[in-house]
């Protein structure tokens, strides 16, 4: 693949779009959209195509593509679908050789005259040499150049996940989940009905994106298994691909006909087509969000050994749970590992794995614990409780010291300062750590410690599952990568 450019690459990186279907009533989709890529800081230029409008939003109309007089890179339509075919043979002419069509009406109406307009529409681009998502899809998100084409404001971009999805509602309207959980994604890609560019396609892409660190599918159908399958164990064996699919029984199935027109398979078809292609399969999105997060910004879990840290039995007890329910292990320490916690910890600590704090004032006693389970050899990562910073411990005594107040800041500075290195432990040993709290989302240490790359969970099951998904990667990489060098090869089914 390398040195070839693919149908995604100058569709995510436009320089210059034409978008058809904005105007100055704000109720419009294609309003919408165009809203968001203007004020969302895409720096390429923008073109809106309108028959009447003069002016919309403040920038130039032009009556047709062929008016705007220079090449155009990308062009997005809204439109009512009848229309479409013959915009996209206009676009052709004029150059254009790649299209989001966000219009529905084609093939997942079930009606012949949509099925009908899906195949002129496909005749059309191949006659132009048009590549081209959708129809009846919501368009693109791509952090690295500020450019969202969707409907949903304010995506949660700085991150290194990619979500591909045959629904629009899992890209653009999770901004707002991901947002509140502090879950940063680089790109999204809504393919929609996949008249022309599919998942596959999309695969093909994110193996290339370097930016892109972890890649979670949404589906209801696989239209080229094997190609899929190919393009799945190139890109699962370079970084993780988790996807949800909902097609597997009579209600999801019938669901994901009329949705996007997909002709679904039984669950036990599409685990042996996941298993083979190195996808890992979750249940639902918010599980797969979990999973795509730590695998986007921690090492991996290279083994079932755990350690728990805490400052309090009942979460530790919880996430200890939670682990020997997902099939890791919580060993009890050996006692020179424990004899060298005694040193650090107060004598009220609870030394054996879970590892109880207790109560302990200092924060700087984690990064020092965290250091000797690592540097133990004794745990392959770990899943900690209890971080708590100044402000989050300050509003009440403030008002009976305010001679604190003046220290407060210092202090918050200060612990800023030991949160960046206790965050920066995973990388430097290699091992992953995942943090459960309950602190509310917009708590100064869960931003501090979410902005630094450390997953923050407020459920032991999610922290304890999202660890899980970890090692399962790192086992399925190595099966990759045995496989490629000569290995058995496991099949479908």
């Amino acid at each position: 693949m390398e040195g070839v450019v693919g149908p995604l690459d100058e569709l995510m990186r436009p320089s210059s779009i034409a978008f058809y279907g904005a105007s100055n009533n704000p109720l419009k989709m294609g309003t919408m959209q165009l809203a968001n890529i203007l004020e969302g800081g895409y720096a390429g230029r923008v073109f809106p195509i309108h028959p009447s409008e003069e002016r919309v939003m403040g920038l130039p109309a032009y009556r047709s593509i062929a008016e705007v007089g220079e090449p155009v890179d990308l062009v997005q339509m809204v439109l009512p679908p009848d229309l479409v075919p013959g915009i996209m043979e206009e676009c052709g002419r004029c150059g254009v050789r790649r299209a989001i069509v966000i219009s529905g009406g084609f093939k997942e109406t079930l009606r012949r005259e949509g099925v009908d307009r899906e195949r002129q529409l496909r005749e059309v681009a191949r006659r132009y040499g048009i590549r081209f998502l959708g129809p009846n899809c919501v368009g693109i998100m791509n952090g690295l150049i500020s450019l969202n084409t969707t409907t949903i404001p304010e995506p949660p971009f700085g991150g290194g996940i990619a979500l591909v999805s045959q629904s629009g509602a899992y890209t653009s309207m999770l901004n707002p989940y991901l947002r509140e959980q502090g879950v940063r994604i680089c790109q999204t890609i809504s393919v929609g009905n996949e008249a022309d560019i599919d998942i596959v396609d999309c695969l093909e892409y994110l193996l290339e994106e370097d930016a892109v660190k972890a890649v979670g599918l949404y589906v209801e159908t696989v239209r080229r298994p094997r190609e899929f399958i190919a393009a799945a164990r190139r890109l699962a064996a370079a970084k993780p691909v988790a996807a949800v699919y909902v097609g597997g029984n009579e209600a999801g199935a019938r669901s994901s006909l009329s949705h996007t027109g997909a002709l679904a398979g039984p669950d036990g078809i599409y685990d042996g087509i996941f298993r083979q292609a190195g996808v890992m399969r979750v249940a639902d999105m918010d599980l797969m969000i979990d999973a795509l997060w730590v695998l986007s910004t921690q090492p991996l879990l290279r083994g079932e050994r755990v350690a728990v840290i805490t400052n309090s039995g009942g979460p530790g007890t919880s996430l200890a749970y939670h682990l020997e329910k997902a099939g890791l292990k919580v060993p009890v320490f050996s006692d020179a590992l424990q004899s060298r916690l005694r040193s650090i910890t107060t004598p009220t600590a609870s030394l054996s794995n879970p590892l109880d704090i207790t109560f302990d004032p200092n924060p700087g006693v984690y990064k020092d614990i965290l250091e000797a389970v690592f540097s133990s050899g004794e745990v392959d990562g770990a899943l900690l409780y209890g971080v708590f910073g100044p402000s989050d411990m300050a509003v009440n005594l403030r008002k009976r010291f305010p001679e604190l107040i003046p220290f407060e800041r210092k202090m918050e500075e200060s612990f800023r300062g030991f949160l960046a290195e206790f965050a920066d432990i995973p990388r430097r040993y290699g091992m992953p750590l995942v943090v459960m709290s309950l602190l509310e989302g917009s708590a100064a240490t869960k931003r501090i410690l979410v902005e630094a790359g450390v997953p923050v969970y407020q459920a032991a099951a999610r922290a304890a599952g999202a660890i899980r998904a970890s090692l399962e990667y790192h086992r399925l990489r190595e099966r990759l990568r045995g496989e490629e060098a000569g290995g058995p090869r496991e099949e479908a089914g």
